[in-house]
């Protein structure tokens, strides 16, 4: 009997750890991937390209008017493509760019419908474009219009309550009036949105107890011509929030004193002057209102009154920081000068004062008339020898030569209440000393 044939063994794993196996099996998957990938890939295919931007090109002489696109002009839009597949899954929003047509109608600021088309962008170029989704948009085109707005505070402090003074020198205190970071803004936009604004404010309402510096941030409003807020997406509004300060500030009761300058001696003013307001109510700094005692108008030169004008209006100056509740920004002197009259004397004597070494100085102006106040009794007595006029050389250079006018100052013999009104020069000759 024949022996029976064994029947062989394929050793699989032997296969794969085989070099020349390896390289024929992937030969042939390559092959039966290239038949099936080069006959799907010769089919067509349609595809939409999403987020593709518009261009729009306005024409130059609607440029040159100062037009521009204000919305419509950032859209995006679907295209749809096709062709076969490999090309057609390929191409992205950069190979295609979307125009807009008929611009040539845009020639003054309005809103317009225009239609898209498409067209190719890059070398790729085995494709069909079908459409375009949307296929027209509409576009705002306006002059660009930048206006300054005051702002307006429309805060409402009505409802807040203030804390009660324990200090016996302060009268209380005091809600001052909203201070903004800046009290403009500036809006640009389309000229016809930006004529739609009647004003600009700030808006809030404060209520409760409030102890220190009240300070927020509050939303620029914009109001139309009816009251209402007004929005739009295509202004802006710089800055788009302000801070508002409310100070809360201690007040006090100030008297207002006047003063003067170049007061005869034998004149009180505190006898003859009267100020209306005598006090005002003053908000500020807690330290400095501590200190505020007074306020001291700005001096009155008596050189400078007439007996007969006996009215003085002068400003009412705070120190920094503070305000006058009592809305006082002027204080009215009144002098009780009905006493007093003047005279005019004629003067050609004069003294010479400052007088540089080694030189001499000589009076050329024959004589000045001088006008005169005091008491009427003595007024009515006077005569020049009870006055001194002096001609003051301080000015001139120490080695002056020749003729100046110079400044004359004028004092009185035994005479205490009299002033002279007015300045007076006269003119000297100065040379050198033999």
């Amino acid at each position: 009997m024949e022996k029976k044939k064994k029947k062989k063994i394929v050793n699989v794993r032997a296969l794969f750890n085989n070099t020349k196996f390896l390289l024929l099996l992937s030969f042939l998957l390559s092959c039966i991937f290239w038949v099936a990938f080069a006959s799907s890939s010769g089919e067509e295919s349609t595809v939409s390209v999403a987020d593709v931007p518009v261009t729009i090109e306005l024409p130059e002489q609607a440029v040159a008017d100062g037009l521009k696109v204000y919305r419509g002009g950032e859209q995006k839009v679907t295209v749809q493509i096709k062709g076969n597949r490999l090309t057609a899954g390929s191409i992205t929003k950069n190979d295609i760019q979307v125009v807009a047509q008929n611009t040539s109608a845009i020639t003054v600021a309005d809103t317009y419908a225009i239609s898209l088309s498409a067209k190719k962008n890059s070398v790729k170029t085995d494709y069909e474009i079908v459409s375009v989704t949307p296929s027209v948009i509409n576009i705002t085109v306006d002059k660009e219009r930048q206006q300054e707005f005051a702002i307006d505070k429309n805060i409402d402090t009505s409802q807040v309550t203030l804390p009660k003074s324990d200090d016996s020198d302060i009268a209380g205190y005091y809600l001052a009036r909203p201070v903004l970071s800046t009290d403009t803004v500036t809006v640009t936009g389309p000229e016809q949105e930006v004529k739609k604004i009647n004003k600009v404010q700030v808006s809030d309402k404060i209520t409760g107890e409030q102890s220190s510096n009240i300070t927020k941030t509050l939303n620029v409003q914009l109001l139309d011509s009816d009251g209402e807020v007004f929005n739009s997406d295509m202004i802006t509004v710089t800055p788009k929030t302000v801070e508002v300060t409310i100070q809360i500030l201690p007040k006090k009761d100030v008297k207002i004193i006047p003063t003067f300058t170049n007061v005869p001696s034998g004149i009180d003013t505190t006898k003859i002057a009267t100020v209306k307001p005598s006090s005002i109510t003053v908000a500020g700094p807690q330290q400095v209102i501590e200190k505020l005692d007074k306020i001291s108008l700005d001096p009155i030169d008596f050189s400078t009154l007439d007996p007969t004008k006996t009215q003085i209006t002068s400003a009412i100056s705070l120190p920094n920081g503070c305000i006058d509740i009592s809305n006082q920004e002027q204080a009215k002197i009144s002098l009780d000068l009905s006493d007093y009259s003047t005279t005019v004397v004629s003067i050609d004597n004069f003294l010479l004062s400052s007088v540089s070494d080694g030189y001499t100085a000589s009076v050329t102006t024959s004589a000045i008339d001088i006008t005169i106040a005091g008491p009427t009794d003595i007024i009515n007595e006077i005569t020049s020898s009870d006055i001194i006029a002096t001609a003051d050389l301080s000015k001139l250079a120490s080695n002056f030569e020749g003729s100046q006018e110079v400044p004359v100052s004028i004092s009185f013999v035994n005479q205490t209440s009299c002033w002279c009104i007015n300045s007076y020069t006269v003119t000297v000759s100065v040379k050198k000393a033999e």
